[in-house]
């Protein structure tokens, strides 16, 4: 037991008194810490920060009509595009003039994540004597040679995990007698490449169906 100064008017002190108020200062400090917790949590949850980061939904009903099938191009969008906060999908107006010797076909569909632009699609008429001269200029301008391998589709048809590019027939005795398809991923997400290679095929495949339709083809798409 400790005694008051003499003055004070203090009485004696017991050590029961000193255990009671330390308690209070420890559970008073363990209370402080809980709520400067709570609050951290709750800014970082409102701001959409990790690890409470927010995602976006990639719904079929909102994608670009030229991706062609809805459900399938929604499916390949979640395998190669990164996370994002929101999804939005800009569809430039379509060119679609059909003759009987040319035809003028142009067909565009944006992918945006919730700042910057993830993914471009675009289908167009025209016409290569040479499928080499096509890689190189339609998708050579794009991504590396040395990354691009060749799968089944079209008259030519390459990819990497950046892009994928299908050249194929439409038109028998028109002067624009082919279509190409390029699907170029500027953001990936965090799938293996070879998933995303396999997702971008699927877009291209989607996207030139749906075109070789619109042009009228009469030719085998050969997809």
């Amino acid at each position: 037991m400790r005694w008051g100064r003499v003055g004070e008017g203090v009485g004696p002190v017991s050590e029961t008194g000193r255990t009671s108020a330390g308690k209070r200062t420890k559970v008073l400090l363990a209370t402080t810490v809980v709520l400067v917790l709570g609050l951290v949590t709750g800014v970082l949850y409102a701001f959409g920060l990790p690890p409470f980061k927010k995602v976006g939904t990639i719904e079929a009903a909102d994608l670009c009509e030229s991706l062609g099938d809805a459900t399938s191009a929604a499916e390949a969008l979640k395998q190669v595009v990164p996370e994002e906060s929101s999804y939005s999908f800009q569809e430039s107006s379509p060119i679609v003039r059909i003759g009987e010797v040319d035809m003028n076909l142009d067909l565009a569909c944006f992918v945006y994540g919730s700042d910057d632009q993830l993914l471009s699609a675009r289908t167009r008429a025209m016409t290569y004597t040479n499928t080499d001269h096509w890689v190189k200029e339609r998708v050579g301008q794009l991504v590396s040679m040395s990354t691009l391998t060749p799968f089944s589709a079209g008259d030519r048809a390459v990819a990497s995990d950046k892009v994928a590019a299908i050249y194929l027939p439409c038109r028998k005795h028109a002067m624009t007698d082919h279509l190409s398809v390029v699907i170029w991923l500027k953001k990936q997400g965090d799938a293996s490449a070879s998933l995303v290679r396999d997702g971008l095929i699927d877009l291209a495949k989607g996207m030139a169906a749906y075109a070789h339709t619109q042009a009228r083809c009469d030719a085998p798409a050969k997809l």
